[in-house]
């Protein structure tokens, strides 16, 4: 991967996409029917932090099968997980994720993109942004609103929609941390009824469903024990040593805040809390180990080519994408909320 992706999920390639699902590293714990290995989900969980500690691409693993192939099997009809499951397990088949819009992030359930039912078909009208692949995507994994704005989560709905259907405009745009976004814009897009997932207006469980499978990031666990294997050798000071030991410490427990939400999510319990712990202790962490670098190896850590540039400029390229850890997927203050109202039983 480019020194100059900040991490290995801002980092893109239909090549190693489809080499993963080659190698049988698509959905190992789905059934054996949809194309998956039937193993156990957290040894799934063990091989995705290894994808990260060997700097892989994974912004289309992360989305096709993390979190909307995941999505899929507990959501789906049969008949949709058959016809779209083993075309993702067999790494042919790539999606992205249609959420977020201009004034719908983290509150999802302001979202404006339309469908009105017309027949046997929904027409599409909206716009989505931050839209992570959408230049190698098949299908997006589309969240649009299907009854009244007042309605607001009793009015959600989920479609599966091929990204080359008339009336889909998708541009890219460059981000700080060395990947890109996506941005689509639907005119009059016809889709066909049958491709919703679960039933009309009874989106907002299935879009929230999602959102939990996808804020465990066993991945950037791997990411950051990675670097601070190649960190090791270039510390002598005891203080200096002292401080990546805490930082290993605080992998350790953000590993085991996503070992058990995988479970919980495996069991098909409520696993919103213990996503958002994961979530929320690996994106603090990821910015706190890139500030370590430079605290620990100086300016050079910022240097990302050239003679002086640390662990080929891995570091400076983290220091970069590390802004938006807390951002992305769900910003710091909603993840506390949830945990707080989960777990600790806060009003608010």
């Amino acid at each position: 991967m480019p020194s100059n992706q900040g991490s290995p999920s801002d980092a893109d390639s239909r090549e190693a996409y489809a080499a993963y699902g080659k190698a049988g590293l698509i959905g190992m714990h789905w059934p054996q029917r949809y194309g998956g290995r039937g193993l156990d989900a957290l040894f799934t969980f063990a091989v995705e932090e290894q994808l990260g500690y060997n700097w892989l691409p994974l912004s289309s693993y992360l989305l096709s099968v993390k979190t909307i192939g995941n999505a899929l099997l507990q959501f789906a009809s049969e008949e949709m997980c058959q016809i779209f499951l083993p075309q993702i397990a067999s790494g042919d088949m790539i999606f992205c994720q249609g959420f977020s819009e201009p004034e719908a992030g983290t509150d999802l359930a302001s979202l404006r993109t339309t469908a009105r039912r017309d027949g046997d078909r929904y027409i599409v009208n909206g716009r989505k942004i931050w839209t992570s692949s959408a230049e190698h995507a098949d299908w997006v994994y589309l969240a649009v609103r299907t009854g009244s704005t007042e309605a607001r989560h009793r009015g959600l709905s989920v479609f599966l929609v091929d990204i080359t259907t008339p009336g889909i405009v998708v541009d890219v745009h460059k981000t700080l941390g060395g990947g890109t976004l996506g941005e689509l814009t639907l005119t009059d897009v016809s889709i066909p009824a049958d491709q919703i997932v679960g039933e009309e207006n009874a989106g907002w469980e299935i879009l929230m469903g999602t959102l939990d499978f996808e804020r465990v990031t066993s991945e950037k666990v791997g990411i950051v024990l990675r670097l601070l294997d190649d960190m090791a050798p270039l510390v002598t000071s005891p203080k200096d040593r002292e401080i990546l030991a805490g930082l290993r410490g605080d992998a350790q427990i953000a590993r085991l805040h996503g070992r058990r939400a995988t479970e919980r999510l495996d069991a098909r319990q409520d696993a919103s809390a213990e996503s958002s712990m994961a979530k929320l202790s690996i994106a603090l962490l990821l910015q706190e180990l890139a500030d370590a670098a430079v605290e620990v190896l100086g300016p050079r850590a910022l240097i990302e080519s050239g003679p002086g540039a640390v662990l080929d400029g891995k570091l400076a390229a983290l220091a970069r994408a590390a802004a938006a850890t807390t951002i992305a997927g769900g910003v710091s203050d909603i993840q506390r909320k949830n945990i707080s109202r989960r777990r600790v039983g806060a009003a608010s």
